[in-house]
Parts: C-alpha cells; sequence; structure tokens
C-alpha cells in the first residue's frame, strides 16, 4: 500500500510502498498482561481480554522509510468504539512480541515483525485491524500540508483486515 510520511527531522516527505501482512486475531485473558500496573489498573484487566495479531511489514518499494508508530486501530464486531482507553497503556503480552523497530528501513525486502494488541470486554470482540495513517482514513493530516496536494493524499479510506 502507497504511504507518505513526514520526516519532523528533515522536515520533508518520504513516499515509498509497506506490504501490511495482518496475521488472525487471537486472544487471551488481559490478566497476563504483564506491566507495571496500579491495583484499578489490575482489577480492570481482571474484566477484559487482550486481543492481539502478528504484524510484518514489508519495504515493498526500497525508498528511505522511517517506520515511526503505526497506527492499527481495533475493528469491534458490533462496529462501535472502544470501551477501554488505557493512555501511555505498555505492557507485555506472552506470545505476543513486540519488536523494536528496525534503525533503517530503505532498502526493498527489509522486514519488521511485531505484535498489535488491544484490551476490550469480552462482550465485546475484537475482530479485526484497521490502518488509518496517512493518506488512508479522514483523520490523519498535517498540519500546514499544502493545498492543492491534499486531497491526493488524505482520505483515501481505511484499510481493515478481518
Amino acid at each position: 500500500m502507497p504511504v507518505r510520511q513526514y520526516d519532523r527531522s528533515r522536515k520533508t516527505y518520504s513516499e515509498g510502498v509497506l506490504g501490511i501482512i495482518v496475521h488472525p486475531i487471537r486472544r487471551a485473558p488481559a490478566t497476563t498482561i504483564g506491566g507495571d500496573f496500579d491495583a484499578d489498573s489490575r482489577a480492570l484487566l481482571k474484566t477484559r481480554t487482550a486481543y492481539y495479531s502478528n504484524v510484518v511489514i514489508t519495504n515493498e518499494s526500497g525508498n528511505a522509510l522511517s517506520l515511526y508508530p503505526l497506527r492499527f486501530s481495533p475493528v469491534f464486531r458490533d462496529g462501535g468504539p472502544s470501551d477501554v482507553i488505557l493512555m501511555g497503556f505498555v505492557g507485555d503480552l506472552p506470545n505476543c512480541p513486540e519488536t523494536p523497530q528496525p534503525e533503517s528501513f530503505d532498502h526493498r525486502g527489509d522486514r519488521w515483525v511485531t505484535c498489535v494488541f488491544n484490551v476490550s470486554t469480552p462482550s465485546r470482540p475484537i475482530t479485526g485491524l484497521q490502518y488509518m495513517d496517512p493518506p488512508y482514513g479522514s483523520e490523519g493530516h498535517y498540519p500546514g500540508d499544502p493545498s492543492p496536494d491534499f486531497n491526493k493524499y488524505y482520505d483515501l479510506g481505511t484499510i481493515s483486515w478481518s
């Protein structure tokens, strides 16, 4: 899929093509998430389920791309928004290794294999993931984007995996 990324350090855009493979969504008790949680958070996790998927990202174009944190949002079976919001949520989930981003991602065939996980109630299962970073989705856009390029690079629609 074509991507357009803004490099804040160089104040320029880079364009390229990423291949993204999202493996099937699996689940585990949220209590298996390891991390430094307070008592209230631990109590909340006892009533929730962790949903996770391994994701393979490949540089298909060979262009120099920076893999800033890619945004994968959960897709719920009922289509509604998340009922669990964990700001700054950091934890470890067995069988879901979150590997660090590669230092360079500038050659055709470069790969990054990681895992994405979210937490929800068992009654609102997560059935897929969606990618909404530019140029996909309607929310992502960089301040100061010059016209008329705006319409070329945004609102191309969300990409979903179920």
